[in-house]
């Protein structure tokens, strides 16, 4: 059952989308191109605090474009560029495996307020308003099929302004 996030309680959206279980959520824009991966790191560069490892382990507070795509145009097998973008008092942690899908990685046990969950939304609807295409959040783990379709269902599917949860525990209620 989708559900609109703001319809939740802290109290839902703490329990059942930034569950404590020790997993860490992911957050993908799928079937993304250079160009889309250009537009996202030009944001999130103007926008957030950013650290970026690149792939010599030099640190630096801008993601460098030019060095992610020289890893990909070389197949590099080690030493793969990271960034951590900070979204107020959480981190989304990108590892750039390819340029196919935009990755986030989230850490449950950051959201320790509304505020906190209310930022990450913001920020993925940004994401999602600026390259016109879906952001999804899922468990660690969750398997895509060719068809983008998941298994187990994305915990929140952000579609520009509008931001769904399925309410998976809604139906046990019911």
């Amino acid at each position: 059952m989708q559900i609109n996030v703001a319809d939740l309680s802290w109290e839902e959206v703490k329990k059942y989308i930034y569950t404590p279980n020790g997993s860490l959520p992911d957050t993908y824009v799928l079937d993304t191109n250079r160009g889309d991966w250009e537009r996202w790191v030009n944001f999130v560069n103007a926008t957030y605090k950013v650290m970026f490892r690149d792939a010599y382990e030099q640190e630096h507070d801008k993601i460098d474009l030019a060095a992610v795509l020289q890893c990909w145009d070389d197949n590099q097998l080690n030493g793969w560029p990271f960034a951590s973008i900070s979204v107020g008092d959480v981190k989304v942690n990108c590892f750039f495996r390819g340029e196919d899908e935009i990755d986030g990685d989230i850490d449950p046990r950051e959201f320790k307020q509304p505020e906190d969950h209310l930022q990450l939304m913001r920020y993925l609807s940004s994401v999602s308003k600026l390259l016109g295409k879906q952001v999804v959040m899922v468990e660690e783990g969750t398997r895509f099929e060719s068809n983008y379709q998941f298994d187990p269902e994305p915990l929140i599917i952000v579609d520009h302004d509008t931001v769904v949860a399925n309410a998976y525990w809604l139906n046990t209620l019911l």
